[in-house]
C-alpha cells in the first residue's frame, strides 16, 4: 500500500507536465468572449435599428402632417367657401375634426385623433401606415363657451378679429406613423385688393390712353395682345422701388434693377410668365439696352402658385348699402375735415352760365362709412388726354371730387371717377406715417384720377414743340402748371383762377387704398408739363384693371419729363384692417401666411 502512494506521488509531476485539454480550455475561452462580442454587436445593432425606425417614423409622421396641410389647402383653392363648410364638407372628409372633442368638450386626445383619422394615399395607391388628422382651430377672439366651427356663426368662430392676425384662421394636422406623431399649425389669409401695394391684372397702359377709337384689343395678357407699340407695356425701371408685397396677372417688365419689396415677408406675384425661369423680360423693349436685373427683396412667389383675383365687374353693390343722405347724384366735390365734411353739388350752369353750386357744411360721416355718387348722364367717356370731360363740363357725371384731413374710417365710391384735387392726409400722423386707425377707401367704376389739369389741347403743326408737349406726338397742350415753349401761350394764374381751375398739385401726399375697377389709377394729362411738381406720394394702396403707371413721362434713362414719379408705400395697417365695405375680389384664393411645429396633442 505504501509502495502503491508512493509510485502515485512519484508520477504527479509528470502528469503535470503533460498538456492533454489544454487547447479545449482555450477554445471554450475564445468561443465565451466572442459570444459577448456577437452579443453586444447584435444589442448595439439592434439599438441601431430601432433608432433607426424611430427616426424614420418621427419623418414619416411629420410628411403625414404636411399632407393634412395640402389636404386642406388644395380642397380650399378649388372650392373657396371650404370653410364654410366646417367639418361637413361634400364629399365628406374624413380627417376634418373639431378642436374639441363632441363628448368632453376638451381638446381630442390622440386616441381620438388618430381613431377618427384619414390614411394617407401613396402613388401605388396601395394603403400606407401614415395618417394624419385635421383640426379646425377655433378663433381665440370667439366668444362662445364651446369653441368650435359653427357654419351659422363662421366669422366669430373661426376668423380672428384681433390685430395682428385680423381676418386669418388656423388649422392644425397632426401626422401618425407607428408610435410616432407630429404636428403642424397652419395660418390662412384671405388675399384682396388692399392685400397689395400694387396690384393690377393686365400690366400695360389703359387702351383709352390711346384715345378714339379705344383699343380694346389692349385688353389682353402679354403674348396674346399686340405688341410694342400698338399696346404699350409698363416697365419699373432702375430707381424704382415696389415698397410693399405685388400683384399682378400679368407678365411684368422690367428694365434695369428696380426693387421689389421691403423684406421677405412681402409677397411679389407675377402670374403670367414670358420665361418659365424669370417670369419678367426686357427683349420686347429694344430701348432697354441694360438688360433686366431686379432686386426681389421680397419673396418671388412661382407663377404656378399665384392665385386670381378677379375684380368685380362694378361697384353698383355699394348702392345696396348707403344710406339715401350719403348717396349722391352728378359731379360731387367732398372736403374732409376730421369727422366732418364740406359736400358741394355741382348742378351746371345757369341762365347767367355761371356754375351753380349748392354746399352743405359740417356733414358728419355716414355712419356705415359708405358714400356713393351716381350719375344722371355722363355725354363723354375720359381721356386721358385734355379735360375731356373737363372740370366744369363734368357736372352730371359721376364724378367724386376729394381732398382734405380724416381721422375716421370712410369709403367713397363713383359710378364714373374719383378725382384726387388736393392732399388726403389720416390723422393722427407722425411724420409721413398715419399713427392713428383712420382709413380711407376710393373706388371707382372707371378711373381714379389724380388732377393735373391743361387749358386745351390742339393738333401739331410741323414739329414738335422740343419733345416736351406732345401727346403721343399729335398734340400740344397749354399747361397750367408750367410756363410753355410752345406757339400758343401758357395760361397765366389769373387766367386759371377765372377757369375754376385750382393751384396744380405739387408733391401730393394721399393716404387711401385706391381701387380702379374698369381702368386705372393715373395722373390726368400726365405726358403734360414740366417736371416740377416733386413725387406723387401714395401711402396705402393702388390697384386698377390696367397698369397703375400712367404717372407721369420719362426719357430713355429713366429721367422724369412730365408729370410725377411715383412713390407709392403700402400700408401695414390693411394687413389687419380695410376701409368700411371696401370691395373684394369675386374669387379670392386663401394662401398660407404662416406655418409653424406645434406640440403634439
Amino acid at each position: 500500500m505504501k509502495r502503491l502512494v508512493k509510485r502515485s506521488f512519484a508520477r504527479l509531476p509528470s502528469l503535470l507536465r503533460r498538456q492533454d485539454g489544454i487547447s479545449m480550455i482555450i477554445m471554450l475561452g475564445v468561443m465565451l468572449v466572442t459570444s459577448m462580442l456577437v452579443v453586444a454587436a447584435f444589442t448595439s445593432a439592434s439599438g441601431e435599428v430601432h433608432l433607426t425606425n424611430s427616426d424614420t417614423e418621427e419623418k414619416k409622421a411629420y410628411y403625414a402632417a404636411e399632407a393634412g396641410i395640402e389636404d386642406y389647402e388644395y380642397h380650399l383653392t378649388q372650392d373657396s367657401d371650404y370653410l364654410t363648410y366646417c367639418t361637413n364638407p361634400t364629399p365628406a372628409n374624413p380627417a376634418l375634426n373639431q378642436e374639441l372633442s363632441e363628448t368632453t368638450g376638451k381638446p381630442m386626445t390622440t386616441a381620438e385623433l388618430e381613431a377618427h383619422s384619414a390614411e394617407v394615399p401613396e402613388l401605388n395607391k396601395e394603403k400606407s401606415e401614415e395618417k394624419y388628422a385635421i383640426q379646425l382651430l377655433p378663433a381665440a377672439s370667439d366668444k362662445e363657451t364651446v369653441k368650435k366651427c359653427n357654419p351659422d356663426n363662421l366669422v366669430e368662430s373661426m376668423l380672428e378679429e384681433e390685430p395682428p392676425a385680423t381676418g386669418t384662421f388656423r388649422i392644425k394636422s397632426t401626422g401618425f406613423s407607428g408610435h410616432a406623431k407630429s404636428a403642424i399649425v397652419a395660418t390662412f389669409k384671405n388675399a384682396n385688393f388692399v392685400s397689395f401695394v400694387w396690384y393690377t391684372k393686365y400690366e400695360t397702359f389703359d387702351p383709352a390712353m390711346y384715345g378714339t377709337p379705344i383699343r380694346t384689343q389692349c385688353e389682353n395678357f402679354y403674348g396674346k395682345r399686340p405688341g410694342e407699340h400698338e399696346c404699350a407695356n409698363n416697365y419699373f425701371i432702375s430707381g424704382e422701388t415696389v415698397d410693399g408685397p405685388m400683384h399682378t396677372e400679368d407678365h411684368v417688365g422690367i428694365c434695369g434693377d428696380p426693387v421689389f419689396g421691403r423684406s421677405p415677408t412681402d409677397r411679389i406675384e407675377f402670374g403670367q410668365l414670358k420665361t418659365e425661369s424669370l417670369g419678367y423680360s426686357t427683349e420686347e423693349d429694344s430701348s432697354c439696352s441694360g438688360g433686366a436685373h431686379p432686386d426681389f427683396v421680397g419673396t418671388k412667389i412661382p407663377a404656378s402658385e399665384v392665385g386670381s383675383l378677379e375684380p368685380p365687374p362694378g361697384d353698383e353693390e355699394l348702392l345696396h348699402i348707403v344710406e339715401p343722405k350719403y348717396h349722391y347724384e352728378g359731379k360731387t366735390e367732398i372736403v374732409l375735415n376730421g369727422t366732418t365734411m364740406t359736400v358741394i353739388k355741382h348742378k351746371g350752369a345757369g341762365s347767367s352760365g355761371t356754375p351753380k353750386e349748392e354746399e352743405e357744411t359740417n356733414v358728419p360721416f355716414p355712419p356705415n362709412g359708405v358714400i356713393y355718387v351716381s350719375e344722371e348722364s355722363c355725354p363723354d367717356t375720359y381721356s386721358m388726354y385734355g379735360p375731356k370731360p373737363g372740370y366744369k363740363e363734368d357736372t352730371k357725371c359721376g364724378n367724386a371730387y376729394i381732398r382734405g384731413e380724416y381721422d375716421d374710417s370712410l369709403t367713397v365710391a363713383a359710378q364714373n371717377d374719383v378725382v384726387i384735387n388736393g392732399n388726403l392726409l389720416s390723422l393722427p400722423r407722425s411724420g409721413t406715417v398715419p399713427t392713428g386707425n383712420a382709413l380711407l377707401g376710393l373706388i371707382a367704376n372707371n378711373f381714379v384720377r389724380i388732377y393735373h389739369p391743361v387749358a386745351k389741347t390742339y393738333p401739331v403743326s410741323g414739329t414738335s414743340c422740343k419733345g416736351k408737349d406732345t401727346y403721343l406726338g399729335s398734340h400740344k397742350c397749354e399747361y397750367t402748371d408750367s410756363a410753355s415753349e410752345c406757339d400758343a401761350p401758357n395760361m397765366t394764374a389769373t387766367e386759371a383762377e377765372a377757369e375754376g381751375l385750382q393751384e396744380v398739385l405739387k408733391n401730393p401726399v394721399i393716404d387711401a387704398a385706391m381701387l380702379a375697377l374698369k381702368h386705372a389709377v393715373v395722373v390726368d394729362n400726365f405726358s403734360c408739363g414740366a417736371a416740377n411738381l416733386e413725387h406723387l406720394n401714395v401711402y396705402g394702396a393702388v390697384a386698377g384693371l390696367f397698369s397703375n403707371g400712367l404717372t407721369g413721362q420719362f426719357s430713355g434713362n429713366g429721367e422724369i419729363v412730365h408729370g410725377y414719379p411715383y412713390d407709392a408705400v403700402y400700408d401695414n395697417r390693411l394687413e389687419i384692417e380695410e376701409p368700411p365695405h371696401f370691395l373684394n375680389p369675386i374669387h379670392a384664393d386663401w394662401y398660407i401666411q404662416r406655418q409653424t411645429l406645434a406640440s403634439k396633442p
